[in-house]
């Protein structure tokens, strides 16, 4: 009588993969294409990129030689439409790094001025929080925070400062950042943190919700029309620290 080993031999089929074994080759897979995408992306912008930046270049010098205003009116929106591709490919950027790195727990000052001193051209006041606050949240955190005040900047008419204030509610916290600006008109009020909605890129608002989202934080805007944004962020039980002194948290 043959064995259940020589069976699959003369029929030539392989025993199944048990279940460890296929999870093994999913991971593989996965980790795989992981690779093939950020290969791909890092080399993809940094040539695209490189164009860019010769293209900026030779406008520069086309402009200084040009007398027709028409024509430099024509190579203002060039530059703009530059621009825009370079921040559109930061987005693209941020949104491929979005939770390759665990979570980690970072003080909210910290954050708050590297996100301030990443807006350029930003003249604006911002009030932060008394006392240390600790958030876990995805390294990418200040960037979210970056998003929120160039969203200011851009579209708040002439706004004089951003406040930033955190309140303990029961078990969880809100982190609450408003301007002076003109507001969000009540009809955009549902849709302003969606993928490609609004006047420029549409992406960073969005990319902040997805960045917050990581470790369960969620984001709302609830201000008055024509009297200021008011984005508030809620951290849930477990994400936060009032007066956190940790020294390894950045």
């Amino acid at each position: 009588m043959e064995t259940n080993e020589q069976s699959q031999e003369l029929s030539g089929s392989a025993a199944p993969a048990t279940p460890e074994e296929e999870n093994a080759r999913l991971k593989e897979r996965i980790a795989f294409l992981e690779k093939k995408l950020q290969l791909v992306g890092s080399v993809t912008r940094h040539d695209v990129l490189n164009q860019l930046t010769a293209i900026v270049g030779y406008n520069e010098l086309l402009s200084m030689t040009l007398e027709d205003e028409k024509t430099k009116t024509f190579l203002d929106r060039e530059k703009q439409a530059t621009d825009k591709i370079r921040r559109l490919f930061q987005f693209a950027k941020d949104y491929q790094n979005l939770a390759i790195a665990p979570p980690r727990w970072q003080n909210l000052t910290n954050a708050t001025n590297r996100a301030r001193e990443a807006c350029s051209g930003v003249v604006i006041r911002i009030q932060e929080p008394a006392g240390a606050m600790i958030i876990l949240a995805d390294p990418l955190f200040d960037r979210a925070l970056q998003y929120i005040f160039e969203n200011t900047r851009q579209h708040a008419g002439k706004p004089t400062e951003i406040r930033i204030a955190v309140t303990i509610v029961g078990p969880h916290a809100e982190l609450i950042i408003e301007d002076d600006g003109t507001g969000i008109p009540a009809k955009d009020k549902e849709r302003i943190l969606e993928r490609g909605f609004g006047k420029g890129v549409g992406w960073g608002l969005f990319l902040a919700r997805e960045i917050l989202g990581v470790t369960g934080l969620s984001i709302i805007e609830n201000g008055e029309p024509e009297k200021g944004a008011r984005f508030v962020i809620t951290l849930p039980a477990g994400t936060f620290q009032a007066n956190g002194n940790e020294s390894s948290v950045l």
